[in-house]
């Protein structure tokens, strides 16, 4: 099981931000301790600041300082062709999202809209999409195992 590069959903990083315990916390540790490249695209970044600042202004300075000590991956947009080639099978406000996540050839997307980013989605998309519990539980089978 190979683990190298993981691709994050905003709501991830927003409850990171938000919360110093819970896997999504976890997942930005494990990242920046190097167990993974966090992969991640500006639109992301603008969707996390944009719904922190409206929703949880006291979790900015946790996320800056987070994304600070983070290696990221910022990659590049997806083209708009890309996008309309998922948004026929996901709603169309993710389907940048995984059109980024699948450009970026990750090993992983890790999300909290298990709603929207289902099997079916993960099976068409050939993306492993995981729950930051999901993940964290994989790396500490990883870890057990040894490196």
């Amino acid at each position: 099981m190979e683990l190298r590069k993981v691709f994050a959903d905003a709501n991830v990083l927003i409850a990171g931000a938000a919360s110093r315990t819970g896997a999504s916390s976890a997942v930005l540790l494990m990242a920046e301790i190097g167990l993974f490249r966090l992969v991640v695209s500006r639109l992301v970044l603008e969707e996390v600041e944009r719904n922190l600042r409206k929703k949880l202004p006291r979790a900015l300075p946790n996320f800056a300082r987070q994304m600070a000590q983070l290696q990221l991956e910022i990659v590049p947009p997806p083209t708009d062709e890309e996008v309309q080639r998922w948004a026929k099978i996901i709603e169309a406000k993710d389907a940048p999202i995984l059109a980024t996540a699948v450009s970026a050839q990750v090993d992983r997307l890790v999300t909290l809209n298990s709603k929207d980013f289902t099997p079916k989605v993960a099976a068409q998309s050939s993306l492993r999409i995981l729950s930051p519990a999901e993940l964290v539980q994989e790396i500490r089978e990883l870890v057990g195992g040894g490196l």
